[in-house]
């Protein structure tokens, strides 16, 4: 199966550069590129960004073309949903040749909230600029996820910014906007900066592997899941603070959290088993597992990228992501994304004295039986 494939477009998040295949001009075959604007559950609900005319016409198309938005099933125009993949960045040498052209890349994707914003910069640009080989859809795509104007499919670079020109000394307002797109940039590295120096205060301590809640309320982190060792493998299971049975309580596995960001959209991560620092995390084909380091064991096996949305990406060659089977819980590898769950690494220490100084449920109160004396006064005021 190919691991670019969209399987269910609900999964879909926002900054998400995703490409349509189209063969409606045999023997012709290319893709249309977009960026998922805003997410949703079916096409008419997500929105995405490209290049695109509603103008019927090659030539007048063409014309008529900018940056616009418009809903997935537009972006679709007819093509299957099985057609769409979602192209893949940072990925290993071998993904990178044995893909199709276009649908991945070896170069690293910015975060989500810088790829956002260079989508707003450009919309509405862009009519009349449109020229397949020095800049289509892929161009423009390539730039706002990388910053760099490039297109796979035809082998072309272009540089500067797609629809902007160069700035000059006759050109002040250009010079002005793309400095106020790099402020607005750097601002947004910098909000993922302190982000990561959150998690580097997590380095060598003691951390559970918790599966991302919607809202961070006390409600939602006390029915959050987290994961725990059975045998080797581990599960998501849930801790619940009431239950006193310590046989019945599911308490999560502490780890040893290892961090190395080489970069500010570039997050490392490998866990320990905090009470045996010989047994690591470890992704192998069928399961999540903490086994012992052999000495001719890629060290790859036992490193994770820390995702945007809280995703786990293996490294190894095929770069899957780390998910839960629906019947049991249990954390294994899967070659799409849509089926990868978003975990945040929170410290165990303040989890568990959150549990232990949670109040226990307040029982209803009863009403005050009445003295003889509050009896007397209500029958003398009778």
């Amino acid at each position: 199966m190919n691991t670019c494939a969209v399987q269910n477009v609900a999964a879909l998040q926002p900054a998400d550069h995703v490409c349509i295949w189209d063969t409606s001009r045999w023997p012709f075959r290319y893709t249309h590129h977009g960026i998922v604007y805003t997410a949703g559950s079916s096409a008419d609900d997500i929105v995405v960004a490209h290049v695109w005319s509603r103008v019927a016409g090659f030539r007048a198309s063409q014309q008529d073309s900018r940056f616009m938005l418009t809903t997935l099933r537009e972006f679709l125009n007819a093509r299957p949903v099985r057609d769409m993949r979602r192209v893949q960045y940072n990925s290993s040498l071998v993904a990178d040749a044995l893909s199709r052209l276009g649908e991945v890349h070896r170069a690293r994707a910015d975060a989500p909230p810088v790829v956002l914003a260079r989508c707003r910069f450009l919309l509405g640009l862009g009519q009349g600029h449109f020229s397949i080989l020095s800049l289509n859809c892929e161009h423009v795509a390539l730039w706002c996820t990388t910053g760099v104007v490039w297109s796979k499919q035809l082998l072309s670079r272009a540089g500067g910014v797609p629809f902007v020109r160069s700035p000059s000394a006759a050109s002040t307002k250009s010079a002005h906007l793309l400095q106020r797109l790099e402020q607005t940039l750097e601002e947004l590295r910098g909000q993922a900066r302190l982000a990561n120096a959150q998690l580097l205060r997590l380095q060598g301590r003691r951390v559970y592997l918790r599966q991302r809640v919607t809202a961070e309320t006390p409600q939602s982190k006390r029915s959050a899941r987290y994961a725990k060792r059975f045998g080797d493998a581990l599960y998501l299971v849930a801790n619940d603070p009431h239950e006193t049975d310590w046989a019945f309580r599911q308490q999560p596995t502490a780890l040893r959290l290892r961090v190395q960001v080489s970069a500010y959209n570039c997050v490392r991560v490998a866990f320990e088993d905090y009470a045996d620092p010989q047994l690591a995390l470890c992704a192998s084909p069928s399961a999540l597992k903490l086994t012992k380091r052999r000495p001719l064991q890629p060290k790859r096996g036992f490193h994770f990228e820390l995702g945007w949305y809280g995703e786990l990406q293996s490294l190894r060659l095929r770069r899957w992501f780390v998910g839960a089977q629906t019947r049991d819980g249990q954390l294994r590898p899967f070659s799409s994304r849509d089926k990868a769950a978003a975990f945040d690494v929170v410290d165990a220490d303040e989890v568990d004295a959150a549990f232990q100084t949670e109040p226990e449920p307040e029982s209803p109160e009863q009403p005050e039986a009445e003295g003889p004396e509050q009896q007397e006064a209500e029958g003398g005021v009778a």
